[in-house]
């Protein structure tokens, strides 16, 4: 920095320090100190602050110009200068992000929408990482309670979250397993160690260790390490008597080593929203960073979850509108807090839930020379859950699989047949997953590409035991006490469930991008080839047995983009992607008292899909705009429908035809506005239909066919719309949001559905001086839903129809089960005391 600049920055410093020791000259001191911030963030560009997110890289499938001018940059900045100015520097960004982070600039030749940790900051500690893109265009988020710690559901352009790839740092979360990442995502980050959420609705990176991305992906950057010791500490308390403890410590630079890190750790919990029980859950973080020159680097991250709770229950359309009237309910919304001996399943305390996580990845790069570079991204995760629940059996009526079992339920010595006796059952599933992602990239002056290898490993193991309980008040024993596990006559467990399942992926992919007109044009091609194998046995007696299906798919894929100018740019983006059913939807359920099928695992064909999409993007001094209108073709859609078997909560996935989905995503934001505000807008249309007639049972036992064809598919509402408004006046800020989804059908007839509804948030907070070693202490309120709507926010479950109909051919079709949904939560605010040290 030039002598002339230090010193006009100090004039300018000192101006501020002037006007603030008068009341009457803050407006002056505020919009001084925005102009001194800004000017000292335009003055001394780093390489760890959030500035560098604010344009993506040439890596990803950018503009290379951008990169290559970024690479520059932080080259010449050198490894270690952000430590000196950090606080300066993320101050002046945040104040000038567009729309207060809820948006920012981008290169990638498709469709990319971000949120930045100057939103994030503002939000509530609590929050899930899905609730903070829930005003981006492409998604539809609903959370089911108001902590976070319980997570939210998400769907993107029409298709669900199954088809939605979550990557934590490049590491896949649930990739393929027996369920999407958005039930997991909460379980893997604090939202304070969060740097930048971006959400790809209509792509994937072709070395993405992702399968199941119809819908893009979501992928979570975590914070780096500072090269500076220090740590930030925090603590909320809010409705619900939700409470959460933060405390994270930066190493700094060890020494001459070229090794930083932080570690952190949280503790939070709730009580229920809505009927009984509590969450809790307690959290670790670990980065470290290695860097061997300006190209090289060895990044681990490390993390550890462990939460249990209770579930929730889901309520029928029927049920919502007369409990919200004041009218009798055939079934209550909530589980009850008393033990019913004749209902044991309806008691809160025997749908407990407990999850054990730890997961690891180790990105590292490494240049051997000034073209070629290698990348290896190892990782490995392990998710222990325990799911709880109780059942009504009689003796002489328990079946393994299809066969009769002979158990003594109630401990006598002795079958007497007709015998009923409540039985507690927890479902244990272990679920590991590991691979490795290797690349060898080149970069010439107009050409650059790679080529690489993706395998990965999953198993999945499922055991569900039966144990005895008390009878008269529904105490249950630990569910690893094998001495209560009921056994048959031969001395064997009693299991209603006992699954192994895997799959075996390899995929090898290249990519090439050619450069044009000085870099203002890019063609990028590229193809993957996934091979996945998955296999599944059932040692339930009269089970399914062995199971194997393999399948072989490739995915083209090429990004054409065009620089106009230096604010302007347009791009074209097409895909293919395929997604294998998991191996849990090998599984088929038998009913415990009859032997009778619950859910049938067979059947289920790939999904596939071709996506095209075309953009426009605006960046100005002022205004900052993103425009995407896209056209999907889906065939063999794969749906989970959440039910329940044995009163155990599963998923069962089934082919729903075909889908032709098309739409425009709208993003617009601003920089500040009178040096405070910076308001925020995104849309979304959506057109989506079905393109088959859905094959059913009718009620003389004839297999008919549902008319379908055209109607529009579950969960896909046709506009959703955000408003959001960042403000700041010296020390105070505030951030509001305002989301408005529509209707969205709840069975594939369209004869039911959810009405539209309203999402809001506010944040409100203030900066204090530093105060002894208290850097940046910090007050905030959170609020959600402020106007205290009681309303449905989404769908858990959908239903083939739900009302009788006649079928294609003339056959009278009996209703299905009624879709349920998952209520809006009520009002909440939380606070928040914090400050880095």
């Amino acid at each position: 920095m030039s002598r002339q600049k230090i010193c006009t920055i100090a004039a300018h410093s000192n101006a501020l320090l002037r006007a603030a020791k008068s009341k009457r000259h803050l407006m002056a001191a505020t919009v001084l100190g925005a102009f001194v911030l800004s000017d000292v963030a335009a003055a001394q560009p780093t390489a760890n602050t959030p500035v560098a997110p604010q344009v993506t890289g040439h890596a990803a499938g950018g503009s290379a110009p951008n990169a290559a001018r970024a690479r520059k940059r932080t080259a010449q900045a050198g490894p270690h200068v952000s430590s000196s100015s950090e606080s300066l520097d993320i101050r002046g960004n945040r104040r000038n992000a567009p729309g207060g982070g809820m948006m920012r600039v981008e290169r990638q030749a498709r469709a990319t929408q971000s949120v930045t940790s100057s939103y994030i900051a503002m939000q509530s500690p609590t929050s899930a990482p899905l609730d903070l893109i829930s005003n981006l265009p492409s998604v539809n988020v609903s959370s089911s309670d108001p902590s976070g710690i319980d997570g939210s559901s998400i769907s993107s352009r029409g298709l669900n979250d199954v088809d939605i790839g979550f990557l934590l740092n490049g590491m896949p979360i649930a990739n393929g397993s027996s369920t999407s990442g958005a039930s997991f995502i909460q379980n893997y980050i604090d939202s304070q160690n969060i740097s930048v959420e971006s959400m790809t609705p209509g792509s994937i990176s072709v070395e993405d260790p992702l399968t199941s991305a119809a819908a893009g992906s979501l992928s979570i950057t975590t914070r780096a390490p500072t090269d500076k010791f220090g740590g930030t500490l925090s603590g909320s308390y809010g409705s619900f008597n939700t409470s959460k403890e933060f405390i994270r410590i930066d190493t700094g630079l060890l020494g001459n080593s070229g090794i930083k890190s932080y570690a952190s750790f949280s503790h939070t919990r709730a009580d229920a929203w809505r009927g009984s029980g509590n969450s809790d859950r307690k959290h670790m973080d670990f980065r470290a960073q290695k860097t061997f020159g300006q190209n090289s680097s060895v990044d681990l991250f490390v993390g550890y979850n462990h939460y249990e709770s209770y579930l929730l229950r889901y309520p029928t359309m029927a049920n919502f509108m007369n409990d919200k009237h004041g009218r009798p309910v055939a079934t209550p919304l909530n589980y009850t807090d008393t033990f019913n001996p004749t209902s044991p399943s309806t008691y809160y305390a025997e749908r407990g839930t407990n999850k054990d996580q730890f997961y690891a990845s180790l990105p590292s790069k490494f240049a051997l020379n000034h073209i070629f570079s290698l990348s290896i991204v190892p990782y490995y995760q392990r998710a222990a859950i325990t799911l709880d629940s109780a059942s009504r059996m009689r003796e002489g009526y328990t079946y393994a699989g299809s066969a009769l079992q002979q158990v003594d339920l109630d401990g006598n010595g002795k079958i007497t047949k007709g015998t009923y006796y409540d039985a507690a059952s927890a479902a244990q599933s272990v679920n590991q997953q590991g691979g490795v992602v290797a690349a060898l990239h080149w970069s010439l002056k107009n050409n650059s590409g790679q080529v690489g290898y993706w395998h990965e490993e999953n198993r999945y193991s499922l055991l569900t035991p039966m144990m005895r309980m008390n009878q008269t008040t529904g105490a249950r024993p630990s569910d690893n006490d094998k001495s209560s596990y009921l056994r048959d006559t031969a001395g064997n467990v009693y299991y209603t469930t006992n699954f192994l399942g895997s799959y075996s992926l390899n995929s090898g992919f290249m990519e090439d991008a050619q450069y044009f007109m000085n870099h203002k044009m890019s063609l990028r091609a590229g193809i993957k080839v996934t091979a996945m194998t998955l296999r599944g046995q059932d040692f339930l007696a009269a089970g399914a047995g062995k199971t194997s299906q393999t399948f072989v798919s490739p995915t083209p894929r090429v990004a054409w983009s065009y620089d106009i100018d230096r604010h302007n740019q347009v791009y074209i983006n097409a895909e293919g992607d395929f997604r294998a059913p998991s191996p849990v939807g090998l599984i088929t359920r038998f009913n415990t008292s009859t032997g009778k099928i619950n859910t049938s695992g067979a059947g289920a064909k790939p999904q596939y899909s071709i996506k095209e999409e075309i953009g426009y993007r605006y960046s100005g001094n002022f205004l900052v705009a993103d425009i995407s209108a896209f056209n999907f073709n889906v065939s063999n859609r794969l749906l989970t429908l959440n039910t329940f078997s044995n009163d155990v909560q599963v998923s069962q996935t089934m082919n729903a035809g075909g889908e032709t989905i098309r739409g425009v995503d709208v993003m617009l934001s601003t920089r500040p506005l009178l040096h405070r505000f910076r308001p925020y807008v995104s849309f979304e249309y959506l057109h989506a239909t079905m393109d088959n007639n859905l094959p059913t049972t009718a009620a003389d036992g004839v297999v008919d066919y549902l008319r379908t064809k055209g109607k529009r598919p579950v969960m896909t509402p046709k506009y959703m719309a955000s408003v959001g408004l960042t403000y700041n006046e010296g020390p105070f800020f505030m951030n509001a949001s305002l989301h408005f989804t529509a209707k969205q059908y709840s069975s594939f007839m369209n004869d039911q559905a959810m009405p539209y509804y309203f999402t809001n948030t506010i944040a409100l907070g203030y900066h204090f001086p530093k105060v002894w070693i208290a850097q940046s202490p910090t007050f905030r309120l959170n609020f959600s839903n402020v106007t205290g709507q009681n309303k449905l926010g989404s769908v858990y479950s959908f239903a083939n129809n739900a009302r009788p109909t006649v079928g294609v051919y003339g056959h009278a079709i009996a209703a299905s089960s009624a879709p349920t949904y998952a209520p809006l939560p009520s009002f909440a605010m939380i606070g928040t005391v914090s400050t880095s040290f």
